[in-house]
């Protein structure tokens, strides 16, 4: 019997259903293969999230607080996955934590790797001493002989890249090994490290024997049309149009798929696909069931004490408390689950049931556990759409006529995630480690091989302020395409227009003005009627960092720093305090140089102590009392920090009035510390009058239409679509 191995699921039932009635070889996925290709004596391989457990309790005695990680259970939980992953790399890659320690020779990471050494030893004996096993940590296996006992020959259907270990299991299969892959100009490297040395093309090669077996030339990459819009949602349009218009040209619905580089965005074309023709490939996330989000609430009100959640779930909350035992909640999850729900959740709380370890906990840890356990469940798609919808890595080795490939952005196209946080590509490359540079040619190999199989192929990208196309689409030599937006706004409509609601009247002016609340009102009355009188509020930070590095500055100018280096350490220590490996990884790389040449002007600038996020004197101006925050005050002179990359903070000096309004001999500045740059501002104090006397409660929308597209509140309005 031939044994085929495939790289998903979803490429196996694309082979079964090619086959008709005839006799069909074993088929198995590369995961699954490699995982029974070995055994290890007395030992049981460790289950998913299970590893957290342990490793948690291996860092026992250890200081990991040096990896910028809190060794308090919900957030160790969180963040890992980090651990494990760099584990895994080095596992598979069949490298060890002393031959990165030799290749960090400027000892960059030496604390970080003197930490992480401690943690692998420690998890291998807690995993030794329980008859569990790893594969992170694993040193000796066998070769599960029994499987491959009815096996005459194994193919293997290589989309991607097999490290070093991977190899060695396949290497010492005792069957015939074909595997079958193409050489790209992108995955060429990578195939170099594997097999050696090929040029362009489709093969067929016996990894035993070490020989060509077939070989073909690449086929043509379809013609590609790409087109760009201004906001995300505004792609869906274009998705759909381009379906019907590939079905007009003969393309079966069956042999379209939809790829997103970001997953989320099918939450888009879920909503709007009101006929049903498409399948969502990804699934339903579990996240989105009525048990997890009552979970969800319950765990808010009892860590957080969340009145919000208190309301969604308050008989559930007021029954979670009287629970005493680990078994009591996980009956308590499966007496409120749905049929539905239960059949996704009996495995696993049975799973659950048996980690003993768990009972120790507290209820809050327990529920924790399990909501990061359930969030990565998922319901299958049952509509049964003909029209495929799918993330890159589940489109591995499938073959579509047409394809339509939306999001083609820089942050989205290539997507590596943040496992080189712990080593520097420097360092990896010394280290015979994948570099992010690999990292990015697989994911770019993924992309081609799509458009390769492709008849027709269309790619759709957001363009605007924030956002920018890949730079892959310049490898590719693909024209950057035109905005289509006006083109393409009424295919979701071509049924019905949504009915646009008028809000009607006037709202009483506030008695006290802010700078914010001014600005508001100026731009748009309705976005102030949502905002301050039905207090709809947007729940997303969006400057993230620019309020972290507020809240820095504010702790650090208290300690009044003695030189511009210590500023610059300790804004940098408290930037860089309590936050996620993500987090830690975008400051380190974006922002580290930036604040250091703004610590070493802005030093000079201490000359008296400063005060931090300090009411300014109120002041008055007909019925209205003006009051206004500032970042920092030293003397006579008053600081706005501004992190944004643009320079529009220059266009409105409605902030830098209020202050000059507030304190008249006062000087104006606007720290740009994106740009590196300090920046006197002479606002004037006229301008302010004729802005407070022009504002009026009508609820009406903005004039300037363009502000629309980035608002908060744009789907409540329409005003960008009237």
């Amino acid at each position: 019997m031939i044994l085929k191995v495939f790289s998903t699921k979803r490429e196996i039932r694309e082979f079964v259903k090619s086959q008709n009635d005839s006799f069909l070889p074993k088929l198995i996925t590369i995961g699954e293969f490699l995982d029974k290709c070995i055994i290890v004596k007395n030992a049981s391989l460790i289950d998913g999230d299970f590893k957290k457990i342990y490793l948690y309790k291996a860092l026992e005695n250890i200081d990991i607080e040096k990896l910028g990680l809190k060794k308090d259970f919900l957030n160790f939980f969180k963040n890992a996955e980090f651990i494990i992953s760099f584990f895994n790399e080095i596992y598979l890659e069949k490298r060890s934590i002393e031959d990165i320690e030799l290749a960090d020779t400027y000892l960059e990471y030496e604390e970080h790797l003197s930490v992480l050494k401690e943690i692998y030893y420690e998890y291998k004996k807690l995993l030794k001493e329980n008859s569990l096993y790893d594969k992170t940590v694993l040193e000796e296996y066998e070769i599960n002989r029994n499987f491959f006992e009815n096996i005459d020959k194994t193919e293997i259907y290589l989309s991607g890249y097999l490290p070093k270990t991977d190899l060695e299991i396949i290497k010492n299969i005792p069957v015939p090994v074909e595997m079958v892959f193409r050489v790209t100009p992108y995955n060429r490297n990578l195939i170099r490290k594997m097999f050696g040395e090929f040029k362009l093309g489709e093969y067929r090669f016996d990894i035993h024997q070490n020989i060509v077996l077939d070989y073909k030339p690449l086929p043509d990459m379809a013609d590609v049309e790409v087109e760009h819009f201004s906001s995300r949602i505004a792609q869906t349009s274009y998705i759909f149009a381009s379906i019907e218009e590939m079905v007009a040209k003969g393309v079966k619905p069956e042999k379209i798929a939809v790829i997103l580089p970001d997953e989320t965005y099918s939450r888009y074309l879920k909503l709007l696909d009101t006929k049903n023709n498409l399948n969502f490939a990804m699934g339903e996330s579990f996240t989105h069931s009525q048990i997890y989000i009552m979970l969800e609430a319950v765990y808010n009100y009892t860590v957080q004490k969340d009145e919000v959640s208190y309301l969604k779930a308050k008989e559930k909350i007021e029954e979670f408390e009287k629970l005493n035992t680990f078994d009591e909640i996980l009956q308590f999850v499966l007496k409120h689950a749905t049929l539905k729900e239960r059949k996704l959740l009996d495995e696993e709380i049975y799973k659950i049931s048996k980690l003993d370890a768990l009972k120790h906990y507290s209820k809050e840890e327990i529920l924790h556990f399990l909501l990061e356990r359930f969030k990565n469940l998922t319901f299958d798609d049952v509509k049964g759409g003909k029209v495929t919808v799918m993330g890159v890595l589940e489109s591995r080795g499938m073959k579509f006529d047409g394809v339509i490939i939306a999001d083609f952005n820089d942050e989205f196209v290539p997507n590596v995630g943040d496992k080189d946080f712990f080593l520097n590509s420097a360092i990896r490359k010394k280290a015979k480690l994948p570099t992010r540079k690999d990292k990015e040619a697989l994911q770019k190999n993924y992309y081609y091989n799509i458009l390769l199989n492709a008849k027709f192929a269309k790619i759709s990208y957001v363009k605007n302020e924030e956002k920018e196309p890949s730079r892959f689409l310049y490898e590719l030599g693909l024209d950057f395409g035109e905005n289509r937006d006006e083109y393409y706004s009424q295919a979701v409509y071509k049924t019905s227009k949504p009915e646009f609601y008028e809000y009607k009247g006037a709202f009483e002016l506030p008695e006290t003005i802010t700078p914010t609340k001014l600005k508001t009102l100026l731009e748009c009355p309705m976005k102030y009627y949502f905002s301050y009188v039905l207090n709809i509020k947007n729940d997303e930070d969006k400057d993230y960092f620019g309020s972290r590095l507020h809240n820095a500055l504010q702790i650090v100018l208290k300690t009044q720093p003695g030189s511009a280096e210590e500023y610059f350490s300790r804004i940098m220590s408290e930037l860089l305090k309590n936050c996620s490996k993500r987090e830690y990884f975008e400051i380190k790389s974006e922002w580290e140089d930036k604040i250091k040449k703004f610590a070493y002007i802005d030093f000079e600038e201490l000359t008296k102590p400063a005060q931090c996020e300090i009411q300014l004197p109120s002041g008055k101006y007909k019925n209205f009392i003006i009051q206004a925050r500032a970042d920092r005050v030293i003397g006579n002179k008053i600081y706005d920090y501004k992190t944004s990359k643009k320079q529009d903070y220059l266009k409105d000096l409605t902030q830098a009035e209020v202050y000059k309004y507030l304190m008249p001999e006062s000087e104006i500045y606007y720290w740009d510390i994106y740009n590196v740059k300090l920046i006197k501002v002479d606002p004037d104090i006229k301008s302010l009058e004729k802005k407070l006397d022009s504002i009026s409660g009508e609820i009406k929308r903005s004039e300037e239409k363009d502000m629309c597209k980035f608002c908060d509140y744009r789907f409540a309005c329409l005003h960008f679509e009237s």
